[in-house]
């Protein structure tokens, strides 16, 4: 619990610096594009969606503010086997009574892409399918990998098809959430 404190922690600079951009930006979009009157409660959910972003990557490829254990800069850091973090959560559970890697490297990357697979479909009709939103988890999940390989990072396999899964899971938690509350998902749509 206190690593995922420390991660909320780190994330915060990045969120306050982050929020008064995005609503500039927001603000400058909507006026560009001509829009006399704003769904508040979409903006509302892309400026969520957009800060979720930010403290993604702020933990992930944006490392100038990083704290967390360094790594050499090498390809040995890269792991391309897949499902090795199997071995390596059952090696530090039942050798090391050591449960962080299974909390923070298995669930965590899962967990983390969940807001993904639900905040795309629930905020933009285009992207409510669930091939578009495995597609978009997946890209976003292998941009950050391919992000960290020059950095002083990990980059491994196994988080890409975790944060996938993570995404899908999210797709399903919409899925779920439409069905139930018909009117919920058009809350956040724009028309």
């Amino acid at each position: 619990m206190t690593s995922i404190l420390g991660y909320i922690g780190e994330m915060i600079p990045y969120l306050l610096v982050a929020l008064p951009i995005i609503l500039i930006l927001r603000v400058t979009y909507n006026n560009l594009r001509g829009y006399k009157e704003v769904h508040l409660y979409h903006e509302i959910g892309i400026v969520v969606f957009l800060l979720f972003m930010t403290a993604l990557f702020s933990q992930t490829i944006l490392t100038f503010l990083y704290t967390g254990p360094v790594v050499t800069r090498s390809f040995s850091n890269v792991n391309l086997m897949p499902f090795r973090v199997f071995q390596d959560n059952y090696y530090a559970i039942m050798e090391l009574n050591f449960w962080q890697p299974f909390i923070i490297n298995f669930l965590g990357n899962i967990c983390i892409f969940i807001p993904i697979g639900f905040m795309i479909p629930m905020l933009w009709k285009t992207f409510n399918r669930f091939w578009k939103v495995t597609l978009i988890g997946l890209s976003i999940s292998l941009f950050i990998e391919i992000m960290q390989v020059p950095q002083a990072r990990s980059s491994d396999i196994d988080d890409l098809w975790l944060n996938t899964v993570g995404s899908m899971v999210g797709y399903y938690i919409y899925y779920v959430t439409k069905k139930c509350f018909p009117k919920a998902d058009d809350l956040l749509k724009k028309d």
